[in-house]
């Protein structure tokens, strides 16, 4: 019986401590951090942003720092040129309030700091596609069955071109104010859908009831935003590093990626995403709107 006890705690002791090893990770902090870039380049025509920061610790309870004194410019592919300056009240580099993308080109951000290391991003602005219909009910039936209060349900529908493998992200906005903000309200709320391959496709958003803030007789834009594969690969990993995997067969954590390219090989990549995008926008009024108690329907862009 000793003899038993003794082997048991022998490989206990060993197995134990075989499966445990130390690990030392650099971080993107401290001296190890990392230029992070955000912005795009859009078919409207505006005032371009570009905001580039270094990245910090996750416990760092302060917004990001950003990285002035930069050389920013976005270039397409017929070789104009567009240079951006840096806003210190928005910590944003900003182009012309002219400048817009031509789709079918591509565009490359160049940038270059002020210790001389320099990095681009390359997308291609594919040509947008466009809402065939656009329509909202005020309604208290959820597929036939009363849910006791009114709510507003709007739809959006589209055909996605044929032998094209195209990604769209669809943002709602009332009274000018974005109701869908962020990636994880564009993706887990269903306000957003990226499909492959071709067929006719219609997107529901399920907006709010009379306690919620929508405001009386909003003014309603719709944006059907067509986005290159690379944006949405990267949109669709930061969403699930963010959100995070379940179930028995989830992999673990990875790096999102990125195409802010070093060009220096030796060095580090940069991290997020400089796109290239495309619209498509409808607008209208609901001139009859909760106030009135009533089911409603009303079809726009028919």
């Amino acid at each position: 019986m000793k003899h038993n006890i003794l082997t048991i705690g022998i490989l206990s002791a060993i197995f134990g401590t075989a499966c445990t090893e130390k690990i030392d990770i650099d971080l993107n902090e401290g001296e190890n951090n990392r230029l992070v870039v955000e912005g795009y380049i859009s078919t409207d025509t505006m005032q371009h942003s570009v905001r580039l920061t270094r990245s910090t610790s996750y416990f760092y309870n302060q917004p990001a720092t950003p990285e002035k004194d930069a050389i920013v410019t976005i270039s397409d592919s017929e070789g104009n040129v567009f240079p951006l300056t840096y806003d210190d009240s928005t910590g944003n580099y900003l182009t012309a309030p002219d400048v817009y993308g031509v789709p079918g080109r591509f565009y490359t951000l160049n940038i270059k700091l002020k210790d001389g290391e320099e990095y681009e991003a390359v997308d291609e602005l594919i040509a947008p596609n466009t809402f065939d219909t656009v329509y909202y009910e005020y309604t208290n039936l959820q597929y036939g069955v009363d849910i006791g209060s009114y709510y507003y349900w709007f739809y959006t529908t589209f055909t996605e071109k044929p032998y094209f493998d195209d990604k769209y992200l669809i943002y709602y906005y009332f009274n000018d104010t974005l109701w869908n903000p962020t990636f994880d309200d564009v993706l887990y709320a269903s306000t957003a859908s990226y499909m492959d391959g071709c067929g006719h496709f219609e997107d529901v958003l399920f907006c709010a009831h009379d306690e919620d803030s929508i405001p009386h007789n909003p003014h309603v834009r719709c944006d059907l935003v067509t986005i290159s594969i690379g944006y949405y690969n990267f949109v669709s990993q930061l969403y699930t590093e963010t959100v995070g995997q379940t179930g028995l067969f989830s992999g673990p954590p990875a790096n999102v990626c990125t195409n802010i390219i070093n060009k220096d090989k030796e060095k580090p990549n940069g991290l997020g995403y400089f796109s290239a995008r495309s619209y498509d926008t409808y607008e209208f009024d609901i001139v009859n709107d909760k106030k009135d108690g009533k089911p409603m329907t009303e079809g726009l862009k028919d």
